[in-house]
């Protein structure tokens, strides 16, 4: 495995591995460490997520940043990630926009980008660097939106049945609304 291979038009594979948490918690973080799907997977599952979902983003917005793309099962439990994240297959990834409302983001990958399975706003109320969207790609593309908030004020724009131990999810929303 070459670290320094570009997968997609801007990203190299050591920016969608790299992971302060892994580094903190003194965890490896490599593509294929748990055995299970494998490195060549892991990888090829990454090189479609940049290739069909981010490098359009990015076209778009050149100073795109990743906060966490793939993860280690075991990095993944231990920051208290799902246990079916797509994260741990590489199929996806957290991003932001610096100086740019985490709204701005969401919407645009709502309308523009085709091929995304999942579509999370996540903490809005935080903004800033605190706030980010998760985008993911598989072959479901589903098109599942998810809003994930502590406050319930976001919520209510949306009505519909809010799910979690929290209740800090709430699926099928439209857009991101400000509030």
């Amino acid at each position: 495995m070459n670290i320094e291979e570009t997968i997609g038009k801007y990203f190299k594979l050591k920016h969608l591995i790299w992971s302060n948490s892994a580094k903190n918690r003194g965890l490896n973080n490599m593509p294929g460490i748990d055995g299970n799907p494998s490195q060549t997977t892991i990888i090829e599952n990454l090189r479609q997520l940049m290739n069909v979902i981010i490098d359009p983003i990015v076209d778009e917005y050149p100073d795109l940043v990743v906060t966490s793309a793939y993860r280690s099962k075991e990095l993944n439990q231990s920051i208290g990630g799902s246990g079916t994240s797509q994260h741990c297959f590489g199929q996806a990834i957290d991003i932001q926009i610096p100086n740019r409302p985490s709204s701005e983001l969401f919407n645009y990958i709502y309308y523009n980008v085709s091929g995304w399975d999942q579509l999370i706003w996540e903490y809005p109320e935080r903004g800033g660097a605190r706030s980010w969207v998760h985008v993911s790609y598989s072959s479901r593309s589903r098109r599942k939106t998810t809003l994930a908030s502590d406050v319930t004020t976001y919520h209510d724009l949306y009505g519909g049945v809010r799910r979690g131990s929290k209740s800090q999810y709430q699926d099928g929303i439209t857009d991101a609304k400000i509030v």
